[in-house]
């Protein structure tokens, strides 16, 4: 990697953490292929869920969510499976450098909620129109509750109108005392 011994950790330990987040990450080759050994050994460490593997797990990553995420999640989809846990596909090459790129995801990822998409039209329920209630209007605020009681009883709301600015008046010059 042509790194000092504490950039590499810190790059894996970054790259480790976006890999836990996300499930996946877009990176180098070589980088990814060096990752896969680094997110085993972590995933095979949070399988254990003893209160030592958690402190070492900690220590490298450094971030709380994630390795809560690690041990609670990850671990327990990983839990009858004895290693394979992250998969490195070969993209091709980058287009400024050229480098070859590669993405790693873990191979069991987690189901996304599935949610409504708001592009495609949703199937229409035959109903009938004497089905449907009415739809309850939600009740006012006490503040406009009262704006509507005045304006029934016939007051008008009063205009703020801006005060003009005092005028400054001259100082009267007194004659010094002495």
């Amino acid at each position: 990697m042509n790194r000092t011994k504490s950039h590499r950790k810190a790059l894996f330990m970054n790259l480790a953490n976006a890999l836990f987040d996300h499930e996946s990450i877009k990176t180098t080759d070589p980088k990814a292929m060096e990752l896969r050994r680094v997110a085993d050994k972590l995933i095979t460490l949070a399988k254990r869920k003893d209160l030592h593997s958690l402190r070492l797990v900690f220590a490298f990553l450094r971030d709380k969510k994630i390795v809560r995420k690690l041990f609670s999640d990850i671990g327990d989809r990983y839990a009858a499976i004895n290693g394979g846990y992250t998969r490195v596909v070969k993209i091709g090459r980058r287009k400024g450098d050229a480098a070859p790129m590669a993405i790693i995801e873990l191979t069991q990822k987690k189901e996304p909620e599935k949610e409504p998409e708001k592009g495609k039209a949703k199937p229409k329920k035959e109903t009938k129109a004497k089905e449907k209630a009415p739809k309850e209007k939600k009740e006012k605020s006490p503040a406009k509750k009262q704006a509507v009681a005045k304006e029934a009883s016939g007051e008008e709301k009063q205009k703020r109108t801006r005060k003009p600015k005092a005028e400054k008046k001259p100082e009267e010059t007194k004659p010094d005392e002495a």
